[in-house]
């Protein structure tokens, strides 16, 4: 058994090519009907912490896993980070512990890499322009990876401002010459104007802005799933990574149109189909993408050793 903590599952991404992190993403989607992928459940507790309980399995690859994940507020004095989670890897076939692994880099890079992909495939055609509310790990992937895949355009960033997150990211994207960045005060600001709108704010009770402010054609791509529930009254579409995951939204019955982006990517389904569309993405999260990440980083794995863990391996008597 191996256990790969935070630092070395980070050291080993730092190996690997980052592109092929939306080629992980489009594969998992792509091909979920081979994925055994129960509801994920919550256990919810005060002040708005909870934990969530996301199994899956992947005979093809004879995988299965089951990822622990919370949010909690810090103690006094205590240093980690707000979430926190941790991955059980199992050899599907004999239930054979595989490995341990630290979590949260893994959920950075696949939610960032989610959100990169849908901007991909549901913005308009040949956007440019990009609001970006929520400038932290995850914002970060994804934005770098958008980039990184649109490097023939010129891009403009409106970058909301917030505690200076954006100095560090625009310093760590200073290196593409095609971007333009515009630092705003409000929301409105950042929106307003903008093809494509990500957040990944994760805490808000409210809207961000009027219905005024959303552009005809924009992509509005909530992380979180935060601050835009004015747009589920009246966005033309909205697409998920699984529809099951959001029937519990205040507004899943007001909308205009909801599909699975599986659907899309084999076919059954339309996408975005003018530049006048306005479209919503809720991703709220697969364990497909946790498996499958954590899979690829368990095969690129080799150099450490392995953990002693010694389970039952023949007949006992209490």
């Amino acid at each position: 058994m191996k256990i790969i903590d935070f630092n070395t599952v980070k050291k080993i991404c730092s190996q690997l090519n980052s592109d092929d992190y939306l080629d992980w993403i489009e594969f998992a989607l792509q091909n979920k009907k081979d994925f055994v992928m129960p509801p994920k459940s919550r256990i919810s507790q005060e002040n708005g912490d909870y934990y969530a309980i996301m199994p899956c399995m992947y005979e093809k690859e004879n995988i299965a896993m089951t990822k622990m994940i919370g949010r909690h507020l810090l103690k006094d004095k205590e240093v980690r980070s707000t979430m926190m989670s941790d991955m059980l890897l199992y050899e599907a076939d004999t239930g054979v512990l595989k490995a341990l692994i630290d979590g949260e880099y893994i959920t950075t890079l696949r939610t960032g890499s989610a959100a990169a992909h849908a901007a991909l495939m549901y913005g308009k055609d040949g956007f440019t322009t990009i609001g970006l509310i929520g400038l932290g790990n995850i914002m970060t992937v994804c934005i770098s990876l958008l980039v990184s895949r649109l490097q023939e355009r010129k891009l403009v960033l409106k970058l909301y401002k917030h505690n200076g997150q954006e100095n560090r990211l625009i310093d760590r994207l200073k290196s593409f010459e095609n971007i333009q960045f515009v630092l705003c005060d409000t929301y409105e600001e950042t929106i307003k104007g903008s093809e494509v709108v990500i957040s990944a704010v994760t805490r808000t009770v409210d809207n961000f802005c009027s219905d005024e402010c959303f552009d005809e054609g924009c992509t509005v791509i909530p992380i979180m799933t935060l601050g835009f529930q004015n747009c589920d009254l009246f966005f033309d579409k909205v697409f998920t990574d699984e529809i099951e995951q959001i029937k519990g939204f205040k507004y899943f019955d007001e909308f205009k149109s909801i599909e699975n982006t599986t659907d899309v990517l084999l076919g059954k389904k339309n996408g975005r189909e003018n530049d006048k569309e306005r479209i919503l993405v809720y991703y709220y999260g697969l364990a497909i993408h946790d498996l499958y990440f954590a899979t690829k980083i368990l095969n690129n794995s080799m150099t450490i050793a392995d953990t002693p863990y010694n389970y039952c391996k023949e007949k006992f008597f209490v």
